[in-house]
């Protein structure tokens, strides 16, 4: 379920989005115990003149928007918004200060996948193992 929208002007190559990937993949799994196959990562292209700021077109800013399952703490939220940002700028070389970056949370009962609804934080395991046969390679 996760799912990182990361609109960037940046041409990114393939290897990079994956580097990318793994990384918010690695990241979000240590700040929420969320299984791998739950991460979804999209990069979408910004082109010049999409991306304004305070009225004039903002030059080479990404924004990265997060939506997760509700449930973690504020003191997680954060971390997680701290080292997703520092993650891009390493792997990117953009500087951190042209980041947007905001993770917006939903209600687990609010999100489906597969035709599945999302279970709750902390309760990934029985739900995989509940609906292994649905979610076939995806049950971990």
């Amino acid at each position: 379920m996760p799912v990182y929208s990361c609109s960037t002007p940046l041409a990114l190559s393939p290897e990079l989005k994956g580097a990318i990937a793994k990384e918010f993949t690695r990241i979000h799994r240590e700040f929420t115990g969320a299984p791998e196959p739950f991460v979804n990562i999209v990069f979408l292209d910004l082109p010049h003149g999409s991306h304004y700021l305070g009225g004039a077109v903002r030059e080479n800013g990404t924004l990265i928007n997060a939506i997760v399952r509700a449930g973690r703490t504020l003191e997680t939220r954060q971390a997680l918004l701290k080292s997703l940002s520092a993650a891009w700028s390493s792997l990117t070389g953009q500087p951190e200060r042209k980041l947007v970056i905001r993770v917006e949370e939903a209600d687990a009962e609010t999100i489906m996948e597969a035709g599945l609804t999302m279970p709750r934080p902390g309760e990934e395991a029985e739900w995989m193992a509940a609906n292994k046969e649905t979610l076939g390679e995806l049950a971990v």
